[in-house]
């Protein structure tokens, strides 16, 4: 079966291609960097062509309340008119828990108006709503963050691994449309605000987090359930603790959530294809926008995120000195040269100068790469 993963070289749309692929589907990662673009309509013709489902887990890159409506009801309404042409049998999207009741933000506001379109296609459909990610709490807090303190409201969570969300996403695209909605979260209730402060301990940072009724969230107001999820949720399976203890916290920037306007944060945000070197200890590899970053014994070095062969997300592979193996097909290349150490891979990787000043580290990529690659 032909699956079609729109936003497929992000943190969902990566782990999704892997796990569909090793499933024996033929999975097509669709983004800018492969010549397609939902806003536009660039490529989605050729991606669709006899697929029989699509999975939507793109993100917009900007989320200013009317860009972020744009994006969301432009690239779908394409989409789904495209999907139309092809005799798209499953169209499948990642959305949020309590979108619908959280409509004083603009990001959420624009999600609810993405799931009325699918709503509405002749498209059999499934809504995926997810709780907040694991991977995402550390953005939660520089959104909420003012000066040396991060005030939030003092609400439940029930946050979920990202791998759990893909696992739920695929089992739910290989099986029938379910022309409704879902709820996903993770297995553990906690209060914002000590989640939060547990994740900033274990990173070291030094900012205070604060239970302030009168916070918003990226936005909107809350009341102490507005994040939960149904008594019908589906709940993962990985807890916190044990993600926090082998997981690397890492947030990929095209995944990030909205920040309110006026927001100051106590670091100073990275720029586009930037990381804090502290993400990254030695042996380990970071995704950086569409590239991926490895620590060589302190030694920074960067290729093109995805294999050759078949498109797998490298940074989901095994890492060992120099080499690196695609998590798909076991392909195996030196991050350094980007040279093929091991087929079913014939092409090299596009590999890239890492500069580093104190704490930030930035991927030098060409910038005419970087203008296709938008």
């Amino acid at each position: 079966m032909k699956i079609v993963v729109v936003g497929g070289s992000g943190l969902i749309g990566s782990k999704l291609v892997a796990m569909l692929t090793r499933d024996g589907h033929e999975v097509v990662a669709a983004s800018r960097r492969t010549g397609f673009d939902a806003a536009t309509g660039k490529g989605l013709a050729e991606s669709l062509r006899s697929a029989a489902v699509v999975i939507d887990v793109s993100n917009s890159p900007s989320f200013e309340d009317a860009e972020v409506m744009k994006f969301f009801k432009t690239s779908t309404h394409n989409l789904l008119t495209a999907e139309v042409a092809a005799r798209v049998q499953h169209h499948v999207a990642v959305s949020v828990v309590g979108t619908g009741r959280l409509l004083g933000s603009g990001y959420f506001r624009a999600k609810f108006a993405q799931e009325k379109l699918i709503k509405e296609s002749s498209i059999p459909f499934s809504i995926v709503q997810a709780t907040q990610f694991f991977e995402f709490l550390t953005s939660i807090a520089d959104a909420a963050t003012h000066g040396t303190a991060v005030r939030v409201p003092p609400v439940h969570v029930q946050p979920i691994a990202a791998d759990d969300v893909a696992g739920a996403v695929a089992k739910i695209a290989t099986g029938a449309p379910l022309n409704g909605t879902v709820e996903i979260g993770g297995p553990e209730p906690f209060y914002l605000d000590g989640l939060l402060q547990r994740l900033l301990g274990a990173r070291n940072d030094p900012r205070e987090v604060i239970a302030d009724a009168h916070a918003r969230y990226f936005g909107t107001e809350l009341n102490e359930r507005s994040l939960l999820p149904g008594d019908e949720a589906e709940l993962g399976e990985i807890l916190f603790d044990a993600w926090l203890g082998r997981i690397a916290l890492t947030i990929p920037n095209e995944n990030v959530r909205p920040a309110t306007a006026g927001v100051r944060t106590g670091r100073s945000p990275l720029k586009e294809n930037e990381f804090r070197i502290g993400e990254v200890p030695p042996g380990s590899v970071l995704l950086v926008g569409e590239c991926a970053v490895f620590n060589i014994e302190g030694g920074f070095c960067a290729t093109q995120a995805l294999c050759t062969h078949r498109q797998g997300p490298l940074s989901e592979g095994s890492f060992d000195g120099t080499t690196v193996t695609c998590p798909l097909h076991g392909a195996q290349f030196n991050v350094w040269t980007g040279a093929v150490l091991r087929g079913p891979a014939t092409n090299p990787l596009k590999t890239y100068r890492v500069t580093v000043d104190g704490e930030i580290g930035r991927v030098e990529v060409p910038l005419a790469q970087a203008v296709q690659g938008a």
